[in-house]
């Protein structure tokens, strides 16, 4: 029987991850379902040999991610996570070639004096870093018992270190159509009729997100709605759309 949970990560290090581009990016106050999960199974240990994070070689390449979606482990699911503290940021500069002085600007890298390509993405940049003590919240369903889960995951470019925190149970009350849900959905794993595209990599999320089917809690006294994940287990030959990119 699926259950579902509302959960909380609470940032203890600063946390970066290129949203659209690199130089002066700033990270979105979101979290990719696919950060989320394969973040938790890492730590757990577990995972699916088709959804891996990293293969060694595979379509003639080294350490390329390998997975369709954020559907990683059979009997859990955290949906992506939206950022619930006021936005702020942690700013650092990062060196981007050799050990030089830094340089902001663009150009031809010069290593030793010698030019090194026509174009140099960057020099030196600006790391928009969430800061630490801010939290994000998302829902987890589940077969496993929640005690079951890490108190500590990473995430981020830079392996950043967060607290996972399993909270509020809820009473699945029934089936609705064509709902808003109160968490943001991933498009792979689901098929949103209308929302708001929040551009992060791998792919989009989908904010304000209806769907053809969702589950009614009660949250606050109030009536929300939730992705309906029955499908999640019941079939897993479906064909997926497959993404090759890394959060």
């Amino acid at each position: 029987m699926i259950e579902v949970y509302s959960y909380s990560i609470k940032l203890i290090d600063p946390l970066f991850f290129a949203r659209e581009g690199i130089s002066g990016a700033f990270t979105a106050p979101y979290l990719h379902a696919t950060a989320i999960n394969h973040a938790v199974t890492w730590t757990m240990g577990v995972g699916r040999p088709d959804q891996s994070y990293l293969i060694g070689e595979w379509n003639g390449h080294r350490n390329e991610p390998h997975y369709k979606n954020s559907k990683i482990e059979e009997n859990f699911y955290f949906t992506p996570a939206r950022l619930i503290t006021s936005v702020n940021y942690y700013t650092e500069v990062a060196k981007g070639d050799g050990d030089q002085f830094i340089q902001v600007g663009y150009g031809a890298a010069k290593i030793n004096g010698i030019s090194v390509g026509r174009n140099e993405v960057l020099k030196a940049y600006k790391l928009y870093s969430i800061a630490p003590e801010s939290v994000f919240e998302g829902y987890l369903y589940t077969k496993n018992d929640k005690g079951l889960f890490p108190k500590l995951i990473r995430l981020g470019s830079f392996r950043s270190l967060a607290v996972l925190e399993i909270k509020k149970k809820y009473k699945i009350l029934g089936k609705e159509k064509n709902k808003c849900c109160d968490h943001p959905v991933d498009p792979l794993v689901h098929k949103p009729i209308m929302g708001i595209l929040v551009p992060l990599l791998p792919y989009p999320i989908v904010e304000n997100a209806v769907l053809e089917t969702v589950w009614e809690i009660r949250k606050y006294g109030k009536r929300k709605f939730v992705a309906a994940l029955v499908e999640l287990w019941q079939d897993r030959k479906k064909a997926d759309i497959g993404v090759t990119s890394i959060f």
